[in-house]
């Protein structure tokens, strides 16, 4: 975005009292190049949700020069700021009830279009959770798909670090300004997120972790993405409240069972038994989100070894990828109808051959 319009936004966005919401409703009635400060009650009422009181706040502001000053402190930082109105800020995010207005990005820029898939949990990672997290991440790398998490200990952390070590690209959205990372220990791991992915923070710089942003920030994580994963969460994990903003936000959730005896599972189990979808495995989640995909996915070919015997093998050669009768089999083959049944349920049961209706048989 233009520099003036950028600092109107961050301006409009420092009016005590304003809120995110207002400032989205002014800037998209009058447009991003409308000097907003310079209208009037009148023209500024004609607002859904603006009333005088809200008129008067605006032109009492005595701090225009915030917005400068707040780009200055973002680019000593290395970040630039992005705003619901560029082309750069994502579709998904833009769709839910309450998209930031704007974006403090360091890394790779963020697309328009971004195949996303949140993989949120404990900080209490068990050893289970840990080898659940990095079999389900490669899953979603190897499938192209942008693993995003929140940068906190336990899954977030081996999230994003499977990601990296993978080759992926990963988005890490944090609950403070992204002028520092917390914690401190994941440091190393921010900046290896940035080679090849993105971290992103909606707060001002020098906002302090503290715990009311949270709840703000994982709204962001389901709502840039097609589905939510919980792996492992407890009674009263904020992995929960982000599951519950996917639902909100019309994605998907999937949790993976555990222990009914696990407290880690407690709350992974309970969003099971109410709605959430149950997964064991990352494929299984690509069958659920593929069809929602920006850019589609070819399905990945397995091999599998079939151990069958000669006669099976031959029987298999003479088979087609369009369907065959059991008469037309016999005759090409030169086997008897018992005998050719009697291998043709054999390589259905090895998952080598498919019946369909009216004694017809193909490759499978």
């Amino acid at each position: 975005m233009k520099h003036k319009p950028l600092i109107q936004i961050l301006n409009l966005l420092s009016v005590k009292g304003l809120g995110p919401q207002r400032v989205r409703s002014i800037i998209s009635h009058f447009g991003v190049d409308s000097e907003i400060f310079s209208l009037s009650s009148e023209s500024l009422c004609a607002v859904p949700g603006v009333d005088l009181k809200t008129t008067q706040a605006i032109h009492r502001h005595k701090h225009p020069n915030y917005g400068e000053a707040e780009i200055d402190r973002s680019n000593k930082s290395g970040a630039r700021i992005i705003t619901f109105w560029d082309d750069e800020y994502p579709k998904l995010l833009k769709k839910i009830y309450d998209p930031p207005v704007l974006l403090y990005v360091k890394g790779q820029p963020l697309k328009r279009e971004m195949d996303c898939i949140s993989v949120v949990g404990t900080r209490n990672i068990s050893a289970y959770g840990k080898g659940i997290t990095m079999s389900v991440v490669a899953t979603m790398v190897s499938s192209g798909l942008i693993v995003v998490s929140g940068l906190a200990r336990g899954v977030d952390s081996v999230a994003h670090r499977k990601t990296v070590n993978d080759g992926g690209k990963t988005v890490a959205v944090l609950g403070n300004g992204i002028d520092f990372v917390y914690p401190t220990e994941n440091t190393k791991l921010a900046e290896q997120i940035m080679e090849n992915g993105t971290v992103i923070s909606e707060f001002s710089i020098g906002t302090q972790p503290n715990a009311i942003n949270f709840p703000q920030r994982n709204r962001i994580i389901s709502g840039l993405s097609h589905g939510t994963i919980v792996i492992e969460a407890g009674n009263r994990s904020g992995a929960i409240l982000t599951a519950l903003n996917a639902v909100d936000q019309n994605r998907e959730v999937f949790a993976v069972p555990g222990r009914l005896t696990d407290k880690m599972s407690v709350g992974c189990n309970r969003l099971i038994r109410n709605g959430a979808i149950p997964v064991e495995s990352g494929d299984q989640i690509m069958d659920h989100i593929k069809n929602q995909l920006f850019s589609p996915r070819d399905p990945i070919q397995q091999k599998i070894k079939l151990h069958l015997t000669k006669e099976e093998h031959a029987l298999i050669d003479l088979l087609e990828d369009d369907p065959l009768f059991i008469d037309d089999i016999v005759s090409k083959g030169g086997l008897e109808i018992t005998k050719a049944l009697t291998l043709l349920l054999k390589l259905e049961l090895k998952g080598a051959v498919v019946q369909l209706s009216g004694k017809q048989f193909a490759r499978a």
